[in-house]
């Protein structure tokens, strides 16, 4: 490691004016390594990400505010962003360790995807890695770790109980829309269980409809889509707003519960051969 000497002129008053006094103090030369990180870091910050946020050590970017990956029961993605630019990497593996790699893919623009393959937890980790431009290595931008009941596109389907007690799982799948209702939350989603009293045919209708569509969007099959878009259109039609209390008539409280039928044996198939 080199070294140099500086000189450092301190200027002092006196009675005479000003005086210079000379000192002199030897510095190091940062390392190679010390120069790529801060070469590193000047690169993140001219694209808007945080100098702060570059670990010294694994020079790695924190990613604690950036978009994260999705997966679903068949696929994982991310949408590249438009900053920073460079060379962006999806990366796929099972998780808890020892972890096996299943995919990665690369690219600098649009949506980067991978299979989700089926294995015996369905349990996974998809992390998003950038190689800055001006850098030569990349650094993590975003994770997430879930759970994908039905991964592989197996075709499993699942009950309103089931979707009800596994908050990874259905938090995965939000925002659902029923009719002009949208469920954002876990705690949306189970008031909405919740409610599923069949007295009560509007309510029914929205549970057995929500967690046929948390089936199709885990990879079961579409078959019951004319359904799902028929229990929509009534509610919409009814007005419903969420969990509450309906007034509607015999004839519609009929329609309800035959569409609740056909949702409710859609979700208890688990063979996933018929609709």
């Amino acid at each position: 490691m080199s070294s140099f000497s500086v000189t450092l002129h301190v200027l002092a008053p006196s009675r005479r004016g000003v005086e210079v006094f000379g000192t002199r103090r030897r510095y190091r030369s940062p390392s190679k390594g010390e120069c790529f990180m801060r070469r590193l870091a000047l690169s993140l910050a001219a694209t808007g990400l945080v100098v702060g946020s570059v670990l010294g050590s694994a020079g790695m970017a924190s990613a604690g505010t950036h978009v994260k990956p999705t997966i679903t029961a068949t696929q994982a993605s991310f949408t590249i962003p438009s900053s920073p630019t460079g060379v962006w990497q999806l990366g796929l593996t099972t998780y808890p360790p020892p972890v096996t790699h299943l995919g990665k893919v690369q690219g600098t623009s649009g949506t980067l995807t991978l299979p989700v393959p089926r294995t015996a937890t369905c349990s996974f980790q998809v992390d998003v890695k950038v190689e800055v431009t001006g850098t030569s290595t990349f650094v993590m931008y975003s994770s997430i770790k879930a759970v994908v009941p039905g991964c592989g596109g197996a075709g499993t389907r699942f009950t309103p109980g089931y979707w009800k007690n596994h908050e990874a799982a259905t938090t995965a799948l939000l925002p659902q829309s029923l009719g002009g209702y949208t469920v954002f939350t876990f705690a949306d989603a189970v008031a909405v269980f919740d409610a599923m009293k069949c007295s009560d045919a509007v309510n029914c209708l929205a549970g057995h409809l929500l967690a046929a569509q948390l089936d199709v969007a885990n990879g079961s099959s579409s078959c019951i889509d004319g359904t799902i878009s028929d229990a929509n259109a009534f509610l919409t039609s009814v007005g419903y707003a969420g969990p509450a209390s309906y007034s509607i008539s015999a004839a519609q409280r009929a329609q309800a519960l035959s569409l609740e039928q056909t949702l409710d044996n859609y979700t208890n198939d688990s063979s996933g051969t018929t609709c």
